[in-house]
């Protein structure tokens, strides 16, 4: 990261700090506790791999920190949305995705916060590619920052 870049504000502000350490082991820090639906329902869990076009890195950061605190706060639906980038390849970003529900994920898709972020990195993005997982196990810290109390999905 360089210096002026917002892309990654502290924990407290957006829920959007992951540790991606080559296996999936992320929690979903604005989670809620699962419900007796949401147990029906399993959560969709995914993993986004984007290349950026390096001299559009720090505007791609900006809109999609934009759509990822939209889509956390304003969408029940979107229990976690973690974005990091590589170290030695800031223009290689990695999200981490967890939705409620797969009616969740198609309502995120359509939501305006979403439509608009597409929309306008469209020309930013070199290359998209959507991992779809299966969870095993989520666990995170409720304010997390904070040193809050674990919560399991």
């Amino acid at each position: 990261m360089t210096g002026g870049s917002t892309f990654m504000q502290p924990v407290t502000k957006a829920c959007f700090v992951i540790a991606l350490a080559g296996i999936l082991s992320a929690g979903a820090a604005c989670a809620q506790a699962p419900t007796e639906t949401a147990q029906a329902s399993p959560p969709v869990v995914r993993i986004a791999e984007l290349e950026i076009d390096p001299a559009q890195v720090d505007a791609y950061k900006a809109a999609l920190t934009e759509e990822v605190e939209a889509s956390v706060r304003l969408e029940p639906g979107v229990l976690a949305l973690n974005a990091v980038s590589i170290n030695d390849n800031p223009a290689h970003i990695r999200l981490l995705e967890i939705y409620a529900s797969q009616s969740a994920y198609e309502s995120h898709l359509k939501s305006p916060h979403f439509v608009r972020y597409k929309v306008s990195t469209e020309k930013m993005v070199k290359s998209l590619r959507l991992v779809s997982t299966a969870p095993v196990k989520h666990c995170a810290k409720a304010g997390f920052a904070q040193g809050g109390s674990a919560s399991c999905m």
